[in-house]
């Protein structure tokens, strides 16, 4: 089996500023630094710095040569990329004080991908084989369109997010690796438990990595879920982050290690990249991963009861049609039997007793906000026994449905 990535090369000239400039103002920066970077490259140095072969294939630019030495110097095989006449593709990066930063990019060689030349690297490559993309190359579309006529396993990175990605076809892909300001891009959701959902109601096949930052992360296929925290490090630059966990993501399932080693070590080995500068600079190997798991450290969120409290009204707010207790357990990460006694404990109610009234008060708001039938409404929070649901409605206000939207 070979790992191809096709993707893209910058040079990233990162600013490190106060704080991150906004629209209108003026801001001297405190120091300026080049690295070699690219969604891309960094992508493939940390599958290759995680001990796994890969390829990478890409336009490099007339002033791109660093580029191609610390691929090499990392163990990526570069003997699919193409030189171009070109401005290299490159990052303007400000960084601020905390860690945070804003990137800008310029196109450059990461746009001369055409159709002949992805043909060509293709032909090395067979259905054993993985190919890994990301959204900084042109041709995107045609890469996923031929890799699936080659029955290829492909691995998503749906980043920087555009209307291009929203045009693929995601039941061609095996692994979609994002996190959570693309998921909502892609589904319209910002809670989780919907944005898992969505994935799994509209690609059933789809297995999903999606990174949370600090809060951890989430892995799903049809038949599991895997959640796990962050490590807990001081955050000093967080530009190669993401790319780092998809390298190690990439190596771990690539080696077979099981999806449980896998987020382990890919979340390691992110942490260690944001204590660092730079983007390709600052991926660790991984040596540096196994020895940094003996001592760091998880970020455990406090669940205390007023968490426990908000985390449940949005968990029904937001899944009115399906909430479970099941489903609440496995987000706040306890049992079901756990997870009912203390709703009950909180609210005074069972979980039943409390949906069924946030059910009935989005009933009532639509009633009075809306022109939806009342059968509309009753399927809309989640009731198939429409009888029953006026029964308890009556119960709870003391009027009809229709008395109660005539009334207010």
């Amino acid at each position: 089996m070979k790992i191809l990535n096709f993707g893209s090369c910058n040079i990233d000239y990162v600013y490190s500023l106060d704080h991150i400039v906004n629209a209108g103002e003026t801001l001297s920066s405190l120091k300026l630094e080049v690295f070699p970077g690219g969604k891309g490259l960094n992508q493939s140095i940390a599958a290759a710095r995680a001990g796994l072969l890969v390829c990478h294939a890409g336009c490099i630019g007339n002033d791109g040569e660093m580029l191609l030495d610390i691929m090499k110097e990392s163990g990526v095989d570069i003997s699919c990329i193409k030189r171009v006449d070109e401005k290299n593709g490159h990052a303007v990066i400000q960084v601020s004080c905390e860690g945070e930063n804003s990137i800008f990019l310029f196109a450059g060689s990461n746009q001369m991908v055409t159709e002949d030349y992805i043909d060509s690297v293709l032909e090395k490559f067979t259905e054993e084989d993985i190919v890994l993309l990301q959204n900084e190359i042109s041709n995107i579309e045609y890469i996923i369109n031929k890799a699936y006529e080659k029955n290829m396993r492909i691995v998503l990175n749906p980043s920087p997010m555009n209307e291009k990605i929203l045009s693929l076809d995601f039941n061609m892909l095996s692994y979609i690796i994002l996190n959570e300001i693309e998921a909502k891009a892609i589904t319209g959701y910002d809670d989780v438990a919907m944005i898992l959902n969505a994935f799994r109601r509209k690609y059933p096949k789809l297995k999903l990595m999606l990174t949370l930052g600090k809060n951890g992360c989430v892995y799903m296929d049809s038949e599991m879920k895997i959640t796990r925290n962050s490590y807990s490090v001081k955050a000093v630059d967080t530009t190669a982050a993401g790319d780092t966990f998809t390298g190690y993501f990439l190596a771990g399932i690539s080696k077979e290690l099981g999806i449980d080693e896998t987020l382990r070590l890919a979340s390691a080995a992110s942490a260690i990249t944001v204590s660092r500068s730079g983007a390709a600079p600052s991926i660790p190997v991984i040596s540096e991963v196994t020895d940094a798991l003996l001592v760091l450290k998880e970020n455990i969120i406090k669940k205390d009861d007023e968490y426990i409290r908000q985390e449940t009204e949005r968990y029904i707010i937001n899944n009115i049609q399906s909430a479970s207790l099941d489903e609440l357990a496995e987000i706040l990460g306890y049992s079901a039997v756990y997870t009912g006694n203390i709703v009950k404990k909180l609210t005074g109610k069972t979980f039943s007793k409390l949906l069924q009234e946030k059910r009935c008060s989005v009933a009532a708001k639509l009633l009075c906000e809306t022109d939806m039938s009342v059968k509309e409404i009753i399927n809309t929070v989640g009731y198939e026994n429409e009888s029953y649901f006026r029964e308890i409605f009556k119960e709870r206000y003391g009027k009809k449905l229709l008395e109660y939207r005539k009334g207010n």
